[in-house]
């Protein structure tokens, strides 16, 4: 702070100084300098002492008045004020020059040459002597050689090795006055008295040479690059100022074979881009220098790194195993199966996994590092044969890979299966009777390999044999009436087969009453005319009760037939009637039932044979085409619909029916029915009538 604060009041004082300096100059002739000296070039010396200065005029550092000649006492006081004034004024200082060698030019332009009267005309304008190098000379000094002052105090020197003296100090190398000095005015010692640092500013330290040389500054001092290999790192900028005086004209140059640098020259304040191609670079530290040369200036030197780094390994995917195969019979599914993977290479594998087929499903679908994939195949309804598929792993930054997947499926293995026939058994008995006829059911296998079996029933009228069997057999099933009452019995047969699913076939044993024999109609009426046709055949319906029966038929008269002569359970008997030879009359017969065990049955049949005195007519029709027809009745009225019982039953499929014993002179009307095995009639067909005549 005290030093601040002492310079400070030198420079005031120094200004001060050199102010009343000035003026006082001003007010006295200068015999030994001219204006012509002041302004024009000076110079002194020879060999490297010798200097040249130009242009050394002193710029006041602030405006100043025209000069009036007053009397010594009123400019002394004048002045005095001057001096009190210019302590106020802006301080200059001097910096040293980079080089103490460097010649100085470009010094300001003096003012007009001075003149030797009082009244003297400057500048209004402050003006400061400015350096390239930002150096600030004082105000109003010149360079001096104390050993060689003229008689007037000023000396244009070319060296000052031992500093300089401010130009108003320069009068006080004169022991003469001019009148003015001792005209009230102080005096340089009065000055010096009075003001302690006045000393210092009379000689003052040496003022360096100031340097106008360009000189180069670069930023950055350095350059470092880093950039994987193959791979080029971002260009970096060097900026180039000129720090010194003058033009700079620069040249960049490099030491190495992967660096380029654009533009290699230029003039003035500038940029070079730095670029680096790594090439077939490998992984490691490179160095080099970009040199910066300049006329007139050191070249400076920028060291440049280049660290080249190995390219990071990318993950790659890596699975075990590489294929996956899959068997399994139709109808069922196989076992899962694992797919490991793996980061076969660097950094982060985060993989996904898809399939490209219904029947197969993958759990987890992605994961990260180290994993495993379950697979499942589902065949579903799939049929024996091959499919195909494939699993996909991808991931980030690598190739994805293809696992293909193989499924075979083949035909299940057909297990034996037991066929029978029958499937159903059905047994009959008459209660008390003899037992019915054994039964046969035949055995084979329906299914695959080898079929043994086992045979079993629930009831005790029931019997087997044999009891095992294998492969294609019989078994006789019988059942024993003993002492079962009239009824019907179920009971089951179980075939059991070896490996397959068991068989059952259902028993009905039906056990009934003593039998009968029925027979309807119980009677039967013929009419027929002497000489004619015969009249048509009629139907008895047979059933019996009770259980079978052997039946057979018989009659007692030669006219009479029934058929068939002998049957089995229920039937229709059919009866006709033979004419041939019959006078007429009626005739009377009986049609005999009979079968073991069980009563007889009769039915009566009366033939009436009419005289020829009467007349006939023939009936025709359409036969009627079904598997369950017996035949046809016929039905005879002599009033319109008024049909009574039918005058012939006809068996079979005759078409053609032959109504004798007409009478003449009288209309019939006829009608024709065809009746099923059941004894089922139809309606009446379209009604038809005959007149006698």
């Amino acid at each position: 702070m005290h030093q601040a604060i002492r310079r400070h009041l030198i420079s005031t004082y120094a200004i001060s100084l050199g102010l009343m300096t000035v003026f006082m100059s001003l007010l006295q002739p200068i015999p030994s300098i001219s204006a012509q000296q002041l302004t024009g070039p000076v110079s002194q010396g020879t060999g490297t002492q010798g200097r040249r200065i130009e242009n050394m005029a002193p710029t006041l550092p602030f405006p100043t008045k025209s000069l009036e000649k007053k009397d010594p006492q009123t400019s002394t006081r004048k002045l005095h004020r001057l001096i009190r004034k210019a302590q106020n004024a802006p301080v200059a200082s001097v910096e040293p020059s980079p080089s103490g060698s460097s010649p100085v030019s470009a010094l300001p332009t003096p003012p007009p040459s001075l003149q030797s009267d009082n009244t003297t005309s400057q500048s209004k304008e402050p003006s400061s002597l400015n350096r390239s190098v930002g150096a600030a000379v004082p105000l109003a000094t010149r360079s001096v050689a104390p050993s060689s002052a003229t008689s007037t105090g000023f000396t244009a020197a070319a060296t000052a090795p031992t500093g300089t003296i401010p130009l108003a100090a320069a009068g006080a190398g004169n022991s003469s006055t001019s009148g003015r000095g001792s005209g009230g005015g102080r005096t340089m010692q009065r000055l010096t008295a009075e003001m302690p640092e006045l000393a210092q500013l009379i000689s003052p330290p040496s003022v360096p040479v100031l340097s106008v040389n360009p000189a180069i500054r670069t930023s950055p001092t350095s350059l470092s690059f880093t950039a994987q290999a193959g791979a080029n790192p971002t260009t970096q900028t060097l900026t180039i100022s000129n720090t010194g005086g003058g033009t700079l004209s620069w040249s960049a140059s490099d030491s190495t074979t992967w660096l380029s640098l654009s533009p290699a020259s230029g003039t003035g304040n500038g940029a070079v881009t730095a670029t680096v191609a790594t090439g077939t670079l490998t992984a490691g530290s490179y160095s080099g220098t970009i040199t910066l040369s300049a006329t007139g200036t050191a070249s400076v030197m920028i060291p440049v790194a280049l660290t080249i780094t190995a390219v990071p390994v990318p993950p790659a995917i890596g699975t075990s195993p590489t294929s996956l195969s899959f068997t399994a019979q139709a109808g069922a599914n196989p076992t899962t199966q694992t797919l490991t993977i793996s980061n076969a290479g660097g950094g982060t594998l985060s993989w996904s996994a898809s399939d490209s087929a219904a029947w197969l499903s993958l759990s987890p679908a992605s994961g990260i590092g180290n994993g495993a994939v379950t697979a499942t195949v589902a065949t579903g309804t799939l049929t024996a044969g091959s499919y195909s598929g494939t699993i996909t792993l991808s991931a980030t930054g690598t190739a994805s890979v293809t696992i293909p997947v193989a499924l075979t499926i083949t035909a299940a293995p057909v297990p034996p299966a037991i066929g029978m026939s029958p499937t159903s058994l059905s047994f009959t008995a008459q209660q008390g009777g003899s037992d019915p006829t054994a039964q046969t059911l035949t055995i084979s296998n329906t299914g695959g390999g080898i079929l043994s079996w086992s045979v079993s029933h629930d009831a005790t009228w029931l019997l087997h044999t044999p009891g095992t069997g294998t492969g294609t057999g019989t078994v006789t099933i019988s059942v024993t009436t003993g002492t079962l009452t009239a009824g019907t019995y179920s009971g089951l047969v179980t075939l059991w087969p070896t490996g397959a699913t068991a068989v059952t076939v259902p028993v009905t044993f039906t056990v009934k009453a003593a039998s009968t024999i029925n027979l309807s109609p119980a009677s039967l009426s013929y009419a027929a005319t002497q000489g004619a046709a015969n009249p048509a055949n009629q139907n008895i319906a047979l059933t019996n009760s009770g259980g079978t029966l052997n039946w057979t038929v018989s009659d007692n008269a030669s006219w009479l037939a029934g058929s068939p002569a002998s049957g089995s359970g229920s039937s229709t008997l059919t009866t006709s009637v033979n004419t041939a030879g019959l006078t007429a009359a009626t005739y009377n017969g009986t049609l005999t039932v009979s079968a073991a065990g069980v009563s007889s049955k009769t039915v009566a049949v009366t033939l009436t044979v009419s005289a020829t005195a009467t007349s006939s007519a023939t009936l025709t029709w359409a036969p009627v085409i079904a598997s369950d027809l017996a035949g046809y009745k016929v039905y005879q009225a002599t009033a319109s619909g008024a049909y009574g019982s039918p005058v012939a039953t006809l068996q079979g499929n005759m078409t053609s029916y032959v109504a004798a014993g007409l009478h003449v002179g009288t209309t019939y009307y006829f009608v024709v029915t065809a009746y099923d095995t059941s004894g089922n009639e139809s309606v009446y067909s379209t009604q038809v009538s005959k007149s006698i005549f």
